[in-house]
């Protein structure tokens, strides 16, 4: 089994939800995290919260997926400061731009299919590119990507979102083929229903019953990360027990980063 003690982890959309979970808890077993986010502001309330349990193994570094500028340079910062990148955690999406209630694909604008599409499946396309050419360089290291079930089944009024983590799990099973030879593994985790803030761009519509806390994906992304090296977690879903068996197995509405 890897140990997560000194490993160098970036996480993306590490300031909220799945993403700041997931920095929490590799601090806390001892990982170096880069914390990544899009807000400075962010950034730096999320390492003031992890600043009482051990503030030497995380820092931050602000970061717009949707540039490959930002991506490139948030690789640059972590190979200068921890020596190497053993993994990436990308857990940054959108559901819709903020302020954009839920709608049905015929009053969906170039604007929101933009910032979703930009952000949800370029994004992992950009960063999955700048950290893979490092780890293909060093011969190692592992990505997770945050996918969702919608990407394998769509949901009304979420076609855009649905349609990016379709994209997303396509490209990470790609990547995956393509440099398990260099010894780096790829997975993608897809969330159902979890509860963390995307959830306010879902308007009135009400979280389903047994959300799991953004804790419980962090928990089996941490077992991933630790995975032997001759093993590897194809689509991994991650919902709530109550909630799918309410439905006959069904996934719900959700929110995954």
């Amino acid at each position: 089994m890897n140990s997560l003690c000194d490993m160098a982890v970036i996480v993306t959309g590490a300031a909220s939800g799945i993403g700041r979970a997931t920095a929490e808890l590799l601090v806390c077993k001892g990982a170096r995290v880069l914390v990544a986010d899009v807000s400075e502001e962010r950034i730096a309330e999320t390492l003031a919260a992890l600043a009482p349990r051990d503030a030497p193994l995380a820092i931050g570094q602000a970061c717009d997926v949707r540039n490959a500028d930002d991506c490139q340079r948030l690789v640059d910062v972590a190979q200068r400061q921890f020596g190497r990148i053993d993994a990436l955690v990308h857990s940054a999406g959108v559901l819709r731009p903020l302020g954009v209630r839920p709608r049905p694909l015929v009053e969906v604008d170039d604007a929101e299919y933009d910032a979703v599409i930009g952000t949800n499946l370029k994004g992992t396309f950009l960063i999955n590119r700048a950290v893979l050419r490092r780890m293909i360089e060093q011969r190692s290291g592992q990505i997770i990507n945050l996918a969702s079930t919608s990407g394998r089944r769509g949901r009304a009024f979420d076609s855009v979102y649905s349609a990016s983590k379709a994209g997303v799990i396509g490209l990470s099973e790609s990547a995956a083929e393509e440099v398990r030879g260099y010894g780096i593994r790829v997975q993608v985790i897809l969330p159902d229903a979890i509860d963390t803030p995307m959830w306010q761009q879902n308007g009135p519509v009400p979280k389903p019953p047994g959300a799991l806390p953004p804790e419980r994906v962090a928990e089996v992304i941490a077992m991933c990360l630790t995975l032997p090296e001759n093993a590897t977690c194809e689509q991994l879903i991650v919902a709530p027990l109550a909630a799918r068996r309410l439905r006959g197995g069904a996934g719900s509405r959700e929110a995954s980063s």
